[in-house]
């Protein structure tokens, strides 16, 4: 009796699934984009588990082995080459991708099939996770290919984040050994006082003779005491930033640009100040810790990837059917370019000034980069301007600012009087008469 229903249940279920599975077949691939194109963008949240999982001896020891490897001439493997410098790493992805290229010699490009061949297990069976981490890395063409600048730029992306990791690990030790100093310290202190208190000195009585003493000091130091200990947990707690991250200081109260904000890099931190260089000028500041505690800071390298919007102003008499078409060619635009741009999320108008004879439209899109990489993001916002503003000048859409009106009067506001010469004012007034003249004869 108990046995007939579970099989009932799992018929039902496997013809469930059979007929999804057949449903989506039909659905086809050009419907399925067509349909998410037209819902709203949403990222899927990211669910961490809320217990706190414990290292074992083999996780540290795993981490010692990655750790040593990091600092090997061959942090790729010896068959990939000698990495130890940036410039070492970009000339072994330049023979790495000859070689590569040597299996298919009938293509000048690289086909991302035969990057995709280390995706297959031994039984022949490809790894999902890993051929989308390649994806996620190489990031081809639509045609699959990848051009050697495109495969050097993705190896040397993945060499920098090694060192920077590898430098944010050393900082971290600095910090850890600076905390363990204090910890020492204060053990010391503590066990002084319990030693005065086996051997029976009464120390009340000298810690009240010093009383005042230590008041006044407190007024001195009080302020300067409460910096510092929240500097500490900034560090300890909050851990805003790392080594070689971007940041932006701001006020809390106060909202952001909407194009970004001024950053710094973060060079160097410590249990008290923080060293960092204004991407701009590469000028070098220090932070003390505390004083950064109450402001807003801005992580670059932990953001999302970066939203960019790109405006163009169209004639207030421009056809909507030319607009829609330049829509499309932006869409296209995108489209060809997966390595740069992730999505086209909105095309719509923010502002129509029949007065001043425009409308103008906002192009809003998601790049592949985030802030803390902004040299590419800001090369391909110059890109689709110039691209927009090509467009535009051939389907007819540019704006044109209507002429300012111009007032000729050959008599002086009351407001504006000058004391001048008898020359020049006589050589002034025949000149405006001269123009007025002009227009009278029309």
């Amino acid at each position: 009796v108990g046995i007939g229903p579970k099989h009932s249940t799992g018929a039902s279920s496997r013809g469930l699934d059979k007929f999804r599975s057949d449903t989506m077949k039909n659905i086809g691939s050009s419907s399925r984009l067509q349909i998410m194109s037209l819902l709203e963008e949403w990222e899927e949240p990211e669910i961490r588990s809320s217990s706190a999982s414990k290292a074992t001896i083999k996780d540290i020891l795993q981490f010692r082995q990655a750790i040593s490897l990091m600092d090997d001439k061959y942090p790729f493997t010896p068959a990939f080459g000698q990495a130890s410098t940036r410039a070492i790493c970009v000339d072994s992805s330049d023979i790495l991708y000859d070689r590569l290229l040597e299996s298919t010699p009938d293509k000048s490009l690289l086909p991302f099939e035969t990057l995709s061949q280390i995706a297959y297990d031994n039984k022949g069976n490809l790894m999902r996770d890993k051929a989308k981490a390649l994806i996620r890395l190489f990031r081809p063409d639509r045609r699959g290919y990848l051009t050697k600048l495109d495969f050097v730029s993705s190896i040397d992306t993945v060499y920098k984040d090694l060192r920077l990791f590898r430098a944010s690990l050393a900082n971290s030790s600095t910090i850890d050994d600076s905390f363990e100093s204090i910890m020492n310290v204060l053990t010391a202190i503590l066990a002084i006082c319990g030693i005065l208190l086996i051997i029976g000195f009464n120390q009340w009585k000298a810690v009240s003779s010093l009383a005042a003493f230590l008041v006044s000091f407190s007024f001195m130091f009080g302020a300067a005491s409460s910096k510092y200990f929240e500097g500490i947990l900034l560090i300890f707690v909050r851990r805003p930033y790392d080594i070689g991250d971007k940041i932006a200081l701001s006020d809390p109260s106060t909202d952001t640009s909407a194009s970004g904000s001024s950053t710094w890099f973060v060079e160097k931190v410590t249990l008290f100040t923080t060293t960092v260089r204004f991407a701009t000028t590469n000028e070098v500041a220090t932070y003390s810790n505390g004083s950064l505690a109450p402001l807003r800071i801005i992580n670059a390298k932990r953001s999302p990837k970066a939203v960019v919007y790109v405006y163009h102003k169209f004639g207030s008499d421009a056809p909507f059917k030319m607009v829609k078409v330049f829509q499309t060619a932006i869409e296209n635009f995108v489209k060809s370019r997966p390595r740069e741009w992730v999505a086209l999320n909105g095309f719509r108008a923010t502002r129509v000034e029949m007065e001043l004879n425009f409308i103008e439209y906002v192009v809003v899109l998601t790049h592949r980069e985030m802030w803390q990489n902004i040299g590419p993001i800001l090369q391909s916002q110059a890109d689709l301007a110039s691209f927009g503003l090509e467009v535009s000048k051939k389907l007819n859409l540019r704006y044109i600012s209507p002429p300012k009106p111009i007032h000729l009067s050959t008599e002086k506001s009351g407001r504006n009087k000058y004391i001048e010469s008898d020359s020049t004012m006589g050589g002034k007034e025949n000149e405006i008469n001269q123009v007025a003249e002009m227009f009278r004869n029309e």
